[in-house]
């Protein structure tokens, strides 16, 4: 079972990674080696790692030093994902050349360094979107500061540099290029076991909002309250607390599970609605059939109909494949049990 991310709306700001920086003035920075709003060229992608050569001009009066950053924010990992940053740059230098952020730092001017981004390597990594994940954008930034030293540790993240630079911020010059990987898109897992018990008393568990819980594999599900369901349409509530899996910062909540299909000891399948009603389209479900020893059960989890918006926020499956492995096992447990209380 999973939710829908309630506080989140699809056009959400922060999809623009300066939306809650204070705001700086605007300068140029331009390329000879990548354009704005276009694909990345093979030589600044993982494999070849050549940074790309950046040249800024009309910076803020005042301006003491730059600093230059690459970051991807559609990267799925909830923060983004770091891939270059540059600081102390004197304020006489408004050019890198390409290939300026490799090991050595071989292209930049005295002073400055380079700090490890997110692969812990203190140099420009190229771009590597996962594959089938759609098009990443790649912000290039020049950072116009009024201090001659930003005063972080060569072994600063990205990330404290960012922290540390937001009060020093006098103007800010980006240039944004693309990148995507095909590949197979995978929006469905199928997993299956064999429970030892008639159809019935398997069904018996998934039509019982307190059986959600009883087999819940995540550790998200905290309680439930509603009836049994009986055909599509029907709800209950279920209690959650996202910490267990640490994906996105929601705490507790609660959302209604909606039966979207239900055939007796056949099928069930749902999907999750936060209480303000929206939802981001995930289905879950069980199919039921006779095998030898019992019943064969197949849980399934899609995300095909889910928007693009959220596919670029969340990390697909959700749930992955070896809990709803977990789940089946649970849910054979809680059979037996069941049976044995009969």
């Amino acid at each position: 079972m999973e939710t829908a991310i309630q506080h989140w709306e699809t056009t959400d700001p922060m999809n623009d990674p300066f939306a809650r920086l204070p705001e700086a003035a605007s300068f140029t920075v331009t390329s000879t080696t990548i354009t704005d709003g276009a694909t990345l060229p093979p030589a600044h992608r993982s494999g070849r790692d050549l940074s790309p050569q950046l040249s800024w001009s009309g910076a803020p009066a005042g301006t003491k030093s730059y600093a230059v950053t690459v970051y991807d924010p559609d990267a799925p990992t909830g923060s983004g994902f770091w891939h270059w940053a540059v600081a102390d740059i004197p304020a006489t230098v408004t050019e890198l050349p390409e290939g300026a952020g490799d090991d050595t730092g071989s292209g930049l001017p005295d002073g400055a360094f380079q700090l490890p981004g997110d692969t812990r390597q203190a140099r420009f990594v190229g771009a590597a979107p996962p594959a089938g994940h759609g098009p990443h954008r790649y912000f290039f930034v020049v950072h116009a500061l009024d201090v001659a030293s930003i005063g972080v540790p060569a072994e600063a993240t990205p990330a404290v540099l960012g922290f540390t630079m937001a009060g020093h911020v006098l103007g800010r010059a980006v240039l944004t290029a693309t990148a995507e990987t095909p590949g197979e898109v995978v929006e469905r897992l199928e997993v299956s076991r064999v429970v030892p018990a008639p159809a019935d008393a398997v069904f018996a568990v998934l039509t019982d909002p307190q059986g959600h819980v009883d087999i819940d594999a995540s550790g998200m599900l905290m309680a439930a309250e509603g009836h049994p369901v009986e055909r599509a349409g029907d709800r209950f509530v279920v209690h959650m607390d996202r910490d267990a899996l640490g994906d996105v910062p929601l705490g507790k909540y609660d959302v209604e599970v909606v039966i979207t299909k239900l055939v007796p000891g056949e099928e069930i399948a749902w999907t999750v609605e936060g209480r303000t009603g929206s939802h981001v389209r995930h289905v879950y479900g069980y199919r039921l059939e006779p095998a030898e020893g019992g019943t064969r059960v197949t849980s399934y989890y899609d995300w095909s109909e889910i928007p693009e918006g959220w596919k670029r926020r969340l990390t697909f499956p959700v749930v992955p494949e070896s809990a709803l492995k977990a789940t089946l096992g649970i849910l054979e447990r809680t059979v037996r049990r069941r049976m044995a209380r009969r």
